[in-house]
């Protein structure tokens, strides 16, 4: 009788455990499910919201004559916008393969400086109403809010520490700003390069 007691505990034994993962394997997709359906509901409104805006961007566009130009400048740049800060979200991400250089917001800002470089130089060649008004608003909509000047400031001073003698954020504040200089000016000139690249081009062929 004591082996078939011990048989039957160990049975009864083995009964409970599976019941009791089974009940927590239950649990835990219950919980998974709820979080799933909360963050499919929170990204439904967020993408509904988008929608909306989407639309009475759109229609304050067509609602705006001629003469108000400088609201329509500032209807497209809402547009531009949010495309800015998603491409800065994402390249956010690449911030800590190197923690003495942020190198996604490095990329923000020379992504920043080159496209202001290269559409500030369309817009001095005087464009048409049209075309300025949308070039003035991938400046300030995407590239304004691709780029970002505070936090580039807090990572510079995260950086520096006098007592350490740690000066990692002189260095990238260096680099940050030599290189957009220079891709700036690279960029802002060359729209005049590839104008005399094809008028001398022009030249050879008729001559």
């Amino acid at each position: 009788m004591s082996s078939e007691d011990g048989n039957y505990s160990v049975a009864a034994d083995t009964i409970s455990t599976s019941s009791a993962s089974n009940d927590n394997n239950s649990t835990s997709n219950r919980v998974d499910k709820h979080v799933s359906e909360r963050v499919l509901s929170v990204r439904a409104i967020f993408t509904s919201i988008f929608i909306l805006a989407l639309i009475c961007q759109i229609t304050t566009l067509v609602a705006f004559t001629s003469e108000e130009r400088k609201q329509q400048q500032f209807a497209i740049s809402l547009l531009f916008s949010p495309l800015g800060c998603l491409a800065r979200w994402k390249l956010m991400k690449y911030n800590n393969y190197r923690p003495s250089i942020p190198l996604g917001t490095f990329a923000c800002n020379l992504l920043g400086c080159a496209l202001s470089g290269s559409l500030g130089s369309l817009l001095a060649g005087n464009p048409g109403p049209e075309e300025s008004i949308v070039l003035s608003s991938m400046i300030s909509g995407f590239a304004g809010s691709l780029s970002t000047l505070s936090q580039f400031v807090v990572e510079m001073l995260d950086r520096i520490d006098p007592i350490m003698m740690r000066i990692d954020g002189l260095i990238y504040a260096f680099a940050t700003v030599f290189w957009a200089m220079v891709i700036g000016l690279l960029f802002a000139q060359g729209k005049d390069w590839a104008e005399d690249v094809v008028h001398d081009l022009q030249n050879s062929g008729h001559n």
